[in-house]
């Protein structure tokens, strides 16, 4: 793996391929690999809707002819040419642009840009298009060159950080190269995973050669690979079926790595025990925090697309189709330079910044309608400028201390950036194949001037006045409004059945002629929300909280208006669809609602709070006018008006229109006169009337009158409109209502049709009632004070009572616990009494082996005293058969002298037996002590039990046996001996 690997190129020129910069000056190099990938190439038409022309030719230009492109080959056997670039001086921060486009067969294509990173020193850029080919840009001496070999399916390349001129480059399957830059040499090469790499970092422990590892991440694997050796020191196999390996990557100046999962948790991990110190879950974290976040305080918020951007919404909006929601909703991560804060980007289009040492979340940002796939923080100023490729390949600049400050550095086409370590430049690679290297100090002064403009525009356009200014209302010209006739406006109407969306609200401004009363309406706010209104705003059912706030404050400025719409249950389903429609300019909401109860709902409150009986009388008369079987139908099954109209009429027909329906609708009411409404309740039955008559009961037709259905509203309203003009004169609304009166400027007229008796004694008693009410809640706090006293004495008592139970409890446990204990004694007597009773058997057992034992080993002895007995005896016997032999022999010889004494001498010498006397008695004593111990062992075998003699071991009976055989032998001998002693005497 270590050896040099050397690539000679031998291949035919089949074109003249180039790298083209831009720039005031471009230079061109040949590439002779144009054959192979030809799937990654961009063809003619695509180069067209590319960026290739702005290639423009210049005097200053370098091309290179096909000879000059023979000769200027880097081959490894050949010394490599480098060749000049300039950069541009244009302001906007763009200072090069590199793509490689090569003709082929009459045709140009561009080869892709697979990878690109910046050196150490921030001077170099390293280019890899996917055909192989590596580019060198050196920006100190303006000179680019390319290497003598290809790296094909390259991926990803990053500086090594043993060696300035070293890189390492990942494949798409897995391999890992290193290469010399300055020497066009490829040195060790491995096959490290199966899949790209993704990712690659390492730790601050480089200098020790068996701690050098670095970190890479192979899709949904990882591996620790020793970057002087690339071999696999550890894999990080992680097998679980519920979520998988996300992110991989050391904490920057740390020997800690950190490995993120799709359940969008992170682990961070020790390169020594490879076990985890410590985990976060920055998703739950971020949702607690939104959950904890005060009223009052609100998360900020990018938004990358302007006010009159409507065109680029499209472009914008999110694509759920394009992820996948599998694997969590981190998107990616990125370290501030110093590696104290990490920068996460979710998929729902959030921000999250986290202290590297403790994982914390520290600020949070909202990304309004876009969302980050990629990005990098900038070291200065203060690390606030983020860089980022958006989900629509857009490249980005944003500032998290002033929200409001962006900068699109490409809008289109981004698909990468690379950050330089100095952050100085910023490379985008884009998906036309080429990278545009750009100033990150030019794009900030950029920044800066457009920041500093647009403080002056708004500088310029800002009007002091209390309230923001109503774009719909108020401030319209007399001009304008002198444009906005109600007869052209309804020959538009009439025309197109609705008003143009764009000026839908400045028209309705114009027609219902709204003051926009701003102090006014400010002094209403200041009045705070009615009680009543705090009460019931705690039932309102709408999701979103800042429709909800706008209909409980619009709620709120009309009850302090008119006291009655407090004590109104269906003003908050009446006020919404205007809120909803205008949801910033609360003002213009008010003003059309209030300009509303005064014309055409005049006579709603008339019997509050029942429902108005002569509005809903005329919708009845004129229903019956006109459709009198209907009529009997609801008079046949109970339904009154309030039933038919008051559902509809409570709700403004928001509830059985879609939006676009209701938005014409209340064109056509705006522009007609206050009483168009009564025509439009019965319009909307006669038309239905088909469905409504075939209803089953009563239940149904209420829930109809509830529901949407589909409706053609052009025809409503001609159906309500021919109404209007054949009702006869004694049923026609107009003889009961006032014709239209718009609110004059500078005050808001009371509305004084309710029932203010009424009202006021509801006031009074909800006076009465909060006093009621306070005493009760003072009393209830005494007896909440009084519950708690008894609480503390009835706990005192239970804690005593609970302490006496425990102690009797305790006290029983004792006595449980000590009689068992007597009866685990007891029992253990009984067996210590068995178990002596066993000892005592196996005792007298092993006495009575012991005593057996005894006998043999007495036995024994007696045997061994025996032979030692024997033996002396035959000593003994020899001794004195020797002797005897001696004395015969002497007896002959004295024989032979006493013969011959007698015949030479007459004395005669003593006799034998009495020479021998002495010995003999010696033996005749050993002889009777012998027959007496044999005799005592033969009576105290005669004296032991019958058993004893049964029981006796075979030896036992051998040895008597053998004892019996010894006390004859030696009866023999006596009886020899005796035998001798007569005949010596007789011989004598």
């Amino acid at each position: 793996m270590d050896r040099i690997i050397k690539s000679e190129i031998k291949e035919e020129i089949t074109g003249i391929p180039s790298v083209t910069l831009h720039g005031i000056g471009k230079s061109q190099l040949d590439d002779p690999h144009g054959e192979e990938d030809l799937d990654d190439d961009l063809t003619e038409e695509d180069l067209e809707q590319s960026t290739y022309d702005d290639v423009d030719t210049e005097d200053s230009d370098i091309t290179l002819t096909q000879a000059e492109t023979a000769r200027s080959m880097p081959l490894s056997d050949a010394p490599m040419r480098k060749f000049p670039f300039k950069l541009k001086q244009n302001e906007c921060g763009n200072i090069l642009t590199v793509h490689h486009t090569i003709k082929e067969a009459g045709h140009r294509l561009r080869i892709q840009i697979a990878a690109c990173c910046f050196n150490e020193l921030s001077n170099k850029l390293v280019v890899i298009d996917k055909r192989g080919n590596v580019f060198i840009f050196d920006f100190v001496h303006k000179r680019y060159w390319r290497l003598g070999f290809r790296l094909p399916k390259a991926k990803l390349i990053r500086p090594s950080p043993l060696h300035n001129s070293d890189y390492i480059v990942g494949n798409k399957t897995g391999g890992i190269t290193i290469i010399d830059v300055d020497s066009s040499i490829m040195g060790a090469r491995g096959e490290v995973g199966n899949a790209t790499l993704d990712e690659l970092s390492w730790s601050n422990r480089l200098q020790n050669p068996r701690f050098s590892n670095a970190l890479m991440r192979f899709g949904s694997e990882a591996f620790l690979v020793n970057l002087h050796t690339l071999a696999v020191s550890h894999q990080l196999d992680f097998d679980e079926s519920r979520y998988t390996l996300k992110f991989a990557a050391f904490l920057p100046n740390s020997d800690q790595f950190f490995i993120g999962f799709s359940n969008d948790s992170l682990h961070v991990w020790s390169s020594h025990s490879l076990c985890t110190l410590r985990m976060a879950q920055p998703i739950k974290a971020r949702n607690r925090k939104l959950r904890l976040l005060p009223v009052e305080e609100s998360v900020p918020e990018i938004v990358l697309r302007g006010t009159d951007d409507s065109d680029l919404e499209d472009d914008l909006t999110f694509d759920c189709q394009d992820h996948d929601f599998a694997d969590g909703l981190l998107l990616c991560y990125c370290f501030t330079p110093d590696g104290n804060k990490m920068c996460l980007s979710t998929l729902d289009g959030y921000l999250l910044v986290l202290c590297v040492a403790s994982f914390d979340l520290e600020k949070l940002y909202r990304l309004a309608d876009f969302t980050l796939r990629q990005m990098a923080l900038l070291a200065q100023p203060k690390e606030r400028i983020v860089f980022g490729i958006t989900t629509r390949n857009q490249a980005v600049m944003l500032d998290l201390t002033n929200t409001d400050h962006k900068l699109i550095v490409q809008r289109s086409n981004a698909i990468s950036l690379t950050l330089s370590r100095d952050g100085k430049l910023l490379s985008v690679t884009s998906r036309c194949g080429e990278v545009n290297v750009w100033s990150t100090c030019r794009l900030f002064n950029a920044l800066q001037v457009q920041t500093r403009c647009l403080n002056q525009i708004k500088s310029t356009f800002k009007q002091p006045k209390p309230l923001p200014h109503c774009s719909v209302g108020g401030g319209v010209s007399q001009e304008l409004r002198h444009l906005l006739k109600p007869e052209r406006l309804k020959a538009m109407l009439k025309e197109y059945g609705c008003y143009p969306e764009k000026y839908r609200f400045l028209i309705w401004t114009s027609l219902l002629d709204l003051p926009c009363n701003g102090p006014q309406f400010q002094a209403l706010i200041k009045l705070g929300a009615p009680l009543m209104v705090k009460n019931q705003a705690k039932k309102l059912k709408i999701r979103n909280d800042a429709q909800r706030r706008a209909v409980i404050k619009i709620w709120s400025c009309l009850s302090q208006w008119c006291k009655v719409l407090a004590h109104a249950d269906f003003m908050p389903l009446l006020i919404y669809p205007f809120v909803k429609q205008l949801p910033k300019n609360s003002l213009v909401s008010f003003e059309v609602v209030a300009t509303l109860i005064l014309n055409h709902f005049q006579l709603w409150f008339e019997f509050h709070p029942l429902p108005p009986s002569n509005y809903l009388a005329m919708c009845d008369n004129i229903l019956q006018h006109c459709d009198e079987e209907l009529c009997q139908f609801y008079n046949s099954q109970d339904i009154a008006p309030k039933d038919f109209a008051w559902s509809l009429l409570s709700t403004a027909f928001s509830e059985v229109l879609e939006e676009q329906h209701w938005l014409s609708l209340w064109d056509n009411i705006v522009s007609e006169p206050p009483w168009f409404p009564v025509f439009l309740v019965v319009a909307y039955n006669v038309i239905h009337r088909e469905i409504v008559i075939r209803l089953p009961d009563k239940r149904s037709v209420l829930m109809y009158f509830r529901d949407q259905n589909p409706v053609d509203i052009s025809k409503l309203l001609f159906k309500a409109r021919k109404l209007m003009a054949k009702c006869e004169l004694a049923l026609h609304p107009q003889r009961f209502m006032e014709h239209f009166r718009p609110i004059p400027k500078g005050v808001y007229p009371k509305f004084l049709k309710y029932p203010s008796e009424w009202i006021e004694k509801q006031e009074e008693q909800a006076v009465s009632l909060l006093k009621h009410n306070q005493e009760i809640d003072a009393r209830i706090r005494h007896l909440e004070l009084e519950e708690v006293q008894i609480k503390e004495r009835l706990e005192n008592g239970l804690k005593q009572e609970e302490h006496a139970r425990r102690l009797r409890e305790m006290e029983k446990l004792y006595q449980d616990t000590i009689h068992r204990e007597e009866e685990r004694i007891t029992i253990q007597r009984k067996m210590l009494l068995t178990y002596q009773m066993e000892v005592r058997r196996r005792k007298s057992e092993v006495i009575t082996k012991l005593h057996e034992s005894e006998q043999r080993r007495k036995v024994l002895e007696m045997e061994k005293d025996i032979d030692l007995l024997m033996h002396s005896i035959e000593r003994e016997r020899r001794r004195h058969n020797q002797q005897m032999q001696l004395a015969e022999d002497e007896i002959r010889n004295q024989e032979m002298e006493l013969l011959a004494q007698r015949y030479y001498s007459e004395t005669a010498g003593a006799p034998l037996a009495q020479k021998y006397y002495d010995n003999i008695q010696k033996l005749c004593s050993q002889r009777d002590q012998l027959q007496q111990k044999l005799r005592d062992m033969t009576m105290e075998q005669l004296r032991s039990p019958a058993t004893s003699s049964v029981q006796c071991n075979p030896q036992l009976v051998d040895i008597e046996n053998s004892i019996l055989e010894i006390q004859r032998e030696f009866t023999e001998i006596i009886t020899t001996e005796t035998t001798a002693r007569g005949y010596r005497s007789t011989y004598s």
